[in-house]
């Protein structure tokens, strides 16, 4: 099967992983393993071809979450990077970004597998780069608006 054999080539790589069906009785699982600090899941669908999804989530800081900010902010870096999703997860206090790959079969995703979890760590660091400015050019202009406001 399609997810057997990619979970013995991330293994084959040095990483352990773990393999949990994403649905009961379904054609769906979720690979997980760990890859420089981050937990990755890889969602495999059988079929022909099959349907792989690659994310990962990202904490967002505590003095950073504020909703309707970060989601324009995950909208914005969706945008300039064009084939991934986000997704503004658990509250607000986390996010998750996705690469979907359709349409390939396993030896082509395989050939690819560590550039696509690449886009999708590049693309979470640049999503929660952009959060954090955001929330510190916002932090800045309240700051300054309240001195002006007291005459300061």
């Amino acid at each position: 099967m399609t997810r057997d054999d990619l979970a013995r080539y991330i293994q084959n790589e040095g990483h352990r992983v773990e393999m949990a069906p994403l649905q009961e009785g379904g054609d769906a699982v979720e690979l997980l393993f760990r890859s420089r600090g981050y937990v990755f899941s890889v969602s495999v669908r059988e079929g022909d071809p099959p349907r792989f999804e690659i994310a990962t989530a990202y904490e967002i800081p505590p003095w950073a979450r504020e909703r309707a900010q970060n989601a324009l902010a995950l909208q914005e870096t969706a945008k300039d990077i064009g084939d991934v999703r986000f997704l503004l997860a658990s509250n607000g206090k986390n996010f998750v970004v996705t690469l979907v790959v359709e349409k390939a079969p396993l030896h082509e995703f395989q050939r690819d597998f560590w550039v696509s979890v690449a886009r999708v760590r590049e693309a979470g660091v640049a999503a929660l780069e952009r959060i954090l400015n955001h929330s510190e050019s916002r932090a800045a202009a309240n700051k300054f608006i309240t001195s002006l406001t007291r005459g300061n």
